[in-house]
């Protein structure tokens, strides 16, 4: 089933295609408007109404697409945000003042291992996808109108490609300013813009429980290297 990107009504055709080159666009039985007009207009135009936060184009990509290369994105935000770390990481330690070489290069590979920092970004993520499908579902569970708008498949989607905001990092990479400053508020916002958004798509919920749900995973992505390094720490791993 596809769904319409105005309305989000469930459809089961977009179009009618008569030849090779001529298709007609369907419109909704609801709305009345076309179904997805999306299908007619250039990658680059949907493109950019990802980037304004259009709700429609949310609708297209996550329902009227077939998106086989979501895989790809994870990894590319998992690298990004795990160099970033990584940096950050480098970089406090070596602010530390008055410390011989030995401690620092020691303080490094304690806590500023790379493949100690890759592990941690993956569990972090992988629990901010977790806590918001489980806060989703029981919510959905509690008031189970319309259930089908909370699918897992497209609420994990929906929450990679909300998260693709944070490849806006790749200009600090790029050129070289990693820092906690305000300018990485600023992506960090436009992140939860997108994840609001495209959260608000896929579960249908009100604007405070979307805040509360997101709000919670955040946290706990927030924390979740914290308490991997403890744990480690605890089991005598670093």
């Amino acid at each position: 089933m596809y769904q319409c990107v105005n309305c989000g009504t469930q459809v089961e055709e977009l179009y009618r295609q008569y030849s090779p080159n001529v298709l007609k666009l369907l419109k909704c039985e609801t709305c009345g408007h076309l179904a997805d007009m999306y299908i007619e207009y250039d990658p680059v135009i949907i493109l950019v109404d990802l980037l304004l936060l259009e709700k429609r184009a949310y609708r297209h990509l996550l329902y009227n697409c077939d998106l086989k290369a979501c895989w790809k994105l994870v990894i590319i935000l998992w690298l990004v945000e795990s160099f970033r770390n990584l940096y950050l990481c480098d970089n406090e330690n070596n602010n530390e003042y008055i410390q011989s070489w030995r401690s620092l290069q020691r303080n490094l590979d304690a806590h500023c291992n790379l493949y100690l920092i890759l592990f941690k970004t993956a569990i972090a993520l992988a629990a901010f996808v977790a806590v918001v499908i489980l806060l989703t579902k029981v919510k959905w569970y509690f008031y189970p109108t319309d259930r089908t708008k909370c699918d897992v498949n497209h609420l994990t989607k929906g929450l990679i490609i909300g998260g693709s905001g944070k490849l806006l990092g790749l200009l600090e990479i790029i050129w070289g300013h990693i820092f906690s400053a305000p300018h990485y508020f600023l992506i960090l916002g436009y992140t939860l813009l997108c994840l609001f958004t495209v959260y608000s798509v896929v579960s249908n919920n009100r604007k405070l429980e979307s805040l509360i749900i997101l709000g919670t995973g955040i946290t706990v992505y927030s924390y979740t290297p914290d308490i991997v390094s403890a744990t480690l720490k605890t089991l005598q791993f670093i």
